[in-house]
């Protein structure tokens, strides 16, 4: 959870152009209104809205005073801004900085996955093998969790990651997701074996890895289960907000670019901006396809088990 107020090492106008251009390239709104001493900021992002202050301070740096440092939106700005607690006592501000959760491990594996909450879009899972010696080299990039990065951001050090790591990327596309989805009864086991099929796929080509972290999801033994029997003689750890191991957080930042360049393609073949999120204007733009290609098309650019699908009904 964010803390109420964070400081933030950049001048304020600095922080507030940052999240205006996170805002757009979110998708979502942006609204900077007078305040005395500073500005106020209203954000709605395709996950809901996040309200704050903005206060500059001496030595060039800024204050950030959330409304509600409990929403996940605050998170995610506080992950992009970088900041510190500025209030004594208070809940520390996440984590951007990566370091290995297994530190004894020579060679391991991370995965991660993008597009689970949007309605429109693939399903995108991601995993990367990284080593002892060169898991520097991407602190020294600035990988961290895709949440704290832009899209433009992310995109740029993917083509990073790819060209300099095993890596395998595994699209789900909405067609095939709801096929999948059907068969399976559940987005964790989806998951699972998309996670199982990517970790499998890198132990080929990064045959010293001895182990692979994943975010933790439903039950332990799902991805363990999807495995194969050369996956299953790695050593499988799965924790929460793995995103600080920088295996992970590599794998994030390649199933985030790769998220949103199907997303665009798909765009593109439907005629309109297709949004990220679940939110009401994800709603409207799921009724314009209706509207232009039939009800039976909506298969072809959405998760159809989201509440959406009911509600444009």
């Amino acid at each position: 959870m964010a803390s109420r107020s964070i400081t933030v090492a950049s001048p304020s106008e600095n922080v507030i152009v940052a999240m205006q251009t996170f805002a757009g390239e979110q998708r979502g709104s942006f609204e900077r209104l007078a305040l005395q001493n500073g500005a106020r900021i209203r954000m709605t992002l395709p996950s809901g809205p996040v309200n704050l202050n903005v206060y500059p301070s001496k030595g060039g740096v800024t204050k950030v005073v959330f409304d509600r440092p409990d929403a996940p939106e605050a998170d995610a700005i506080a992950l992009l801004l970088g900041g510190a607690p500025s209030v004594p006592g208070s809940k520390k501000a996440p984590v951007t900085a990566v370091e290995p959760v297994l530190a004894d491990d020579g060679c391991w594996i991370g995965s991660d996955e993008s597009g689970k909450g949007d309605y429109f879009g693939p399903l995108v899972v991601a995993a990367v093998a990284l080593t002892a010696e060169n898991w520097r080299v991407l602190e020294e990039l600035g990988v961290r969790d895709s949440k704290a990065l832009t899209d433009a951001k992310a995109t740029a050090l993917a083509a990073e990651i790819r060209g300099g790591f095993p890596n395998e990327v595994i699209v789900i596309m909405p067609t095939r997701y709801n096929e999948l989805w059907d068969k399976m009864g559940s987005v964790n086991r989806v998951l699972a074996w998309a996670h199982a099929r990517a970790i499998e796929n890198v132990s080929e080509r990064a045959p010293a890895a001895v182990a692979a972290v994943a975010d933790q999801f439903g039950d332990e033994s799902l991805i363990r289960d999807a495995l194969f029997r050369k996956g299953r003689e790695l050593r499988l750890v799965q924790m929460p907000r793995a995103e600080r191991d920088p295996a992970v957080a590599a794998a994030s930042i390649l199933a985030r670019a790769e998220f949103l360049r199907r997303l665009d393609q798909l765009g593109a073949k439907a005629g309109v901006r297709l949004p990220k999120g679940a939110s009401s204007q994800v709603d409207a733009v799921a009724r314009t396809l209706i509207a232009s290609r039939g009800r039976e098309a909506l298969g072809e650019f959405a998760k159809l088990h989201f509440k959406n699908t009911m509600r444009v009904r």
